[in-house]
């Protein structure tokens, strides 16, 4: 049995995954790493009691994303111009004295 060991990259087919989901198929790829046996000399690896909470989290993430129950879009970040005067601009640093 050949199993494919390589990262999945993101080629530009369709629209970029939400950084939640890339992050749970990232980490099923390493679960599946971790356990997949490859010498039968060797027992297998079992996945701690944090590891298996994280895997069905991971799990219960996509099937909410892939059934369309959740869009995990992120925010896009506020403007940072709102709060602070433009430096460029000149008016807002000159001050003037009234003598």
């Amino acid at each position: 049995m050949v199993y494919f060991m390589g990262r999945r990259y993101d080629n530009g087919n369709g629209p970029p995954l939400p950084p939640r989901i890339k992050a749970a198929f990232d980490y099923l790829d390493h679960v599946r790493v971790l356990t997949t046996q490859f010498d039968a000399s060797l027992p297998a690896r079992e996945l701690t009691a944090v590891e298996k909470s994280v895997q069905l989290a991971a799990l219960r993430a996509l099937q909410q994303y892939l059934l369309g129950e959740m869009d995990f879009a992120e925010p896009k970040p506020a403007d940072k111009k709102a709060g602070k005067p433009d430096e460029d601009d000149g008016s807002a640093s000159e001050q003037k004295c009234a003598t």
